[in-house]
């Protein structure tokens, strides 16, 4: 039973593990899609930048945050936001280019989570036939396989039978 148990986790953990690396081609290709929305967002302002303020938006940024004009202000927050999201998704696209260890701890620890949850929702299983699949497909159904050994070993520990000492009958 216990060496089914092992295949089964192995199996599992095999396919969990090709997941991951299509679930970084989506995310990173999520990534893309915002910034080049953001970026299109941010032309018009970037225009007007370079005819008043020699193409900075921070002068630009400024100029709406110091208007009379409370219309005026209000876009001001609208430009901020726009200029951190496309600050922050050019952050994590600069990570594309890392090796696919590197994308999946920081998808797992660093990573923006709205993006991650976004891309989670929208992800579809799939099994790639790719190195990074596979390699991380295998690293995860060991890992599973060795759990299970270790979990079975805890949890059948109190159970085990007690030694023989030399010269005790039983």
């Amino acid at each position: 039973m216990r060496s089914y148990l092992r295949m089964v986790l192995f199996a599992l953990g095999l396919l969990a593990g090709v997941q991951l690396p299509g679930l970084l081609d989506l995310y990173f290709q999520r990534i893309d899609a915002r910034l080049q929305q953001a970026e299109l967002s941010l032309s018009p302002f970037r225009a007007n930048a370079e005819r008043h303020f020699a193409g900075d938006l921070g002068a630009l940024l400024g100029h709406y945050q110091q208007s009379q004009d409370p219309v005026v202000r209000g876009d001001a927050e609208g430009i901020r936001q726009l200029i951190e999201q496309q600050r922050m998704l050019r952050q994590e696209q600069a990570l594309a280019v890392a090796p696919w260890y590197r994308q999946a701890l920081h998808l797992l620890g660093g990573a923006n989570r709205d993006l991650v949850g976004d891309t989670l929702a929208h992800y579809g299983y799939v099994v790639p036939l790719k190195q990074e699949a596979i390699v991380c497909g295998l690293l995860a159904g060991v890992l599973g396989a060795l759990l299970g050994d270790l979990l079975w070993a805890l949890l059948a520990w109190p159970f085990r039978a007690a030694p023989r000492r030399r010269g005790e009958l039983r």
